[in-house]
């Protein structure tokens, strides 16, 4: 054992920081509470402060108090180390650490936080120095210099250059650059470019505040993307990031709340209006990842995205994955004049409508519910039966047994349906798996579209859902592009129509729900990855056998999705 480690556990209270996470009470000697590592009502979870180590006898997770933070906050021992040392005043500038019992990727790791620090110092001077990006924040944005400042907001010049110049005068190689996500390697393979060029930028930091990337948004409305975000690399995986936690994880705490935005000014935007709660993805939906780690600072969860299709969307994903962990959010619905948090804040009045729209949240499952009761008609029994497919598929995600029966009780209510009659259509459903009631009731009546496999396939890229699936953007971009590059060249195909069709939206989402379940069910990516491939391949190779056949089509077009379809 290190002196530094030694340091640690002698000085460090490991029930005072454990206590931070888990509500313990005393048990005898020891201290007992529910376990952070897994669901449980009746505490399995011990920690002992006379050999200050902890233990959970159901999941076997155990170890001192540097495992226990490397545990909760999914960080290597050395940013645990770190952070402990910090709580504990120890200065770590008297311990000799050998950096040759680092393992290469924590290395890795390092090197590229160095990297994001430097470049962070970069971009925020060159905001300084940047009138157009000054007056944007300042005058669009409404943001005072002090926000700015807190939240490290940059300016990634308009040169693919600059900031690869300021990086390599600090000793770092194209490489290295690369491998940190912030430079690519132009397509003739020479020189390399800077990924982010002419945005505003917002670092991204972990828990312990370490920056590993960055998201950037347009200055000029005609660039696009609107928003960029880092590439994944060793040190910053999507899945398990949330922009905003390293700032907001103590008010979290201290209220008991937190607050679900789609974006970064979102995240700035409920600052601004008094509410340090809230958090981002980092450009990917929701994930398993981030409710588990919502969960270990609280589980009073209010969503607040959107209000348009895509964000109700959104919202009826993050509920069920809310649902799968047991977590119940609530929905705040902005009034119907304001697009979202960020427009808001920049109202005079806009902390007092926000305070108002909170006080008449409402749980999650019945504003899905009056969502989808403005799109269906409830005196078509058909369209009942749509809105009891969705509903049915998001209550199939609950283990807890009476909170499924509340939720039900609830649908019926809101239907007309006697609570008897509907648990039977239910359990039909869910022994079913919703296939049975899916079958007989997606039908239209102006136009049908039949559950086969080129529906499912429409299911997994309508809004790039697959992305939820893969976190691989190799994998999941040349499957997108693929699948773009067949529906442009056959526009009639039922992909292509689905996909592009408004109209099935609730159709393509009923099919997304069954997707989720199936992928979602504890399965690591490779398994998830090869699953869909299994799913779309031969419904691709058929289209693909249609376009290499077809004299209209020209052979650049063949020969490029050919290649797509070898590559996969």
């Amino acid at each position: 054992m290190s002196k530094l480690t030694e340091d640690i556990l002698s000085t460090v209270d490991i029930v005072d920081i454990i206590g931070r996470y888990v509500p313990l009470k005393r048990a005898g000697a020891n201290f007992t509470g529910n376990c952070p590592f897994h669901n449980e009502k009746t505490p399995s979870f011990m920690v002992s402060p006379t050999k200050q180590i902890f233990k959970c006898f159901w999941c076997g997770k155990g170890g001192n108090v540097i495992t226990f933070m490397q545990e909760i906050e999914r960080i290597d021992f050395w940013d645990a180390a770190k952070e402990l040392a910090k709580q504990a005043n120890i200065d770590l500038a008297k311990y000799q650490i050998d950096p040759t019992k680092h393992d290469d990727r924590q290395d890795e790791k390092e090197k590229i936080k160095r990297i994001h620090k430097i470049a962070q110092k970069f971009f925020v001077e060159q905001l300084e120095k940047n009138t157009e990006a000054k007056k944007y924040l300042h005058e669009h944005r409404k943001l005072s210099d002090q926000m700015i400042k807190d939240f490290g907001i940059g300016y990634a010049p308009d040169s693919h250059y600059a900031m690869i110049q300021e990086l390599k005068s600090k000793g770092f190689n194209d490489k290295d650059l690369i491998d940190a996500s912030l430079a690519k390697k132009s397509q003739t393979g020479g020189d390399i470019y800077t990924f982010f060029k002419h945005r505003i930028t917002f670092p991204i930091y972990d828990t312990m505040n370490n920056i590993i990337g960055f998201s950037a948004r347009i200055l000029d409305p005609n660039d696009k993307p609107k928003y960029m975000n880092s590439a994944e690399h060793k040190a910053f995986e999507k899945s398990k990031i949330l922009y905003g936690l390293n700032r907001a994880k103590n008010d979290i705490k201290e209220h008991n709340a937190l607050f679900i935005v789609e974006w970064q000014m979102d995240v700035i935007g409920l600052a601004r209006l008094g509410y340090k709660l809230g958090v981002a993805t980092c450009g990917t939906s929701l994930t398993q990842e981030h409710l588990k780690l919502i969960k270990r600072y609280t589980e009073h969860v209010f969503l607040l995205f959107d209000s348009d299709d895509a964000g109700q969307d959104a919202s009826l994903r993050a509920l069920t994955l809310a649902y799968q962990h047991n977590v119940f959010p609530k929905i705040i619905t902005l009034p119907e004049w304001y697009k979202d948090i960020d427009e808001l804040a920049n109202m005079e009045d806009g902390k007092e409508k926000f305070d108002e729209q909170r006080q008449k949240s409402q749980d999650g499952f019945s504003v899905v519910f009056q969502n989808l009761k403005k799109k269906f008609d409830l005196t078509s029994p058909i369209d009942k039966q749509k809105i009891l497919n969705i509903l049915f598929g998001l209550i199939l995600n609950i283990s807890n047994m009476p909170m499924q029966d509340h939720y039900i009780q609830v649908l019926g209510e809101k239907l007309g349906i006697g609570y008897e009659v509907m648990r039977a259509q239910y359990v039909q459903f869910a022994k079913n798996e919703g296939k049975f009631i899916l079958q007989q009731t997606t039908k239209k009546t102006e136009k049908k579209y039949e559950i086969d496999r080129e529906l499912l396939v429409a299911a997994l890229f309508y809004q790039e859902f697959i992305k939820q699936f893969i976190e691989s953007q190799d994998k999941w971009a040349q499957l997108i592009e693929l699948i773009t590059q067949i529906t442009t060249t056959l526009p009639e195909t039922t992909i292509t129509q689905a996909i592009n069709d408004p109209s099935q939206n609730e159709a393509l989402l009923e099919l997304q729900l069954r997707r989720d379940k199936e992928l979602n069910n504890g399965k690591e990516e490779e398994k998830k990855y090869q699953i869909i491939k299994q799913i779309i391949l031969p419904i691709i190779q058929g289209y693909v056998q249609r376009i290499t056949k077809d004299n209209q089509i020209s052979s650049d077009t063949k020969q490029g999705i050919l290649n797509l379809t070898k590559s996969i």
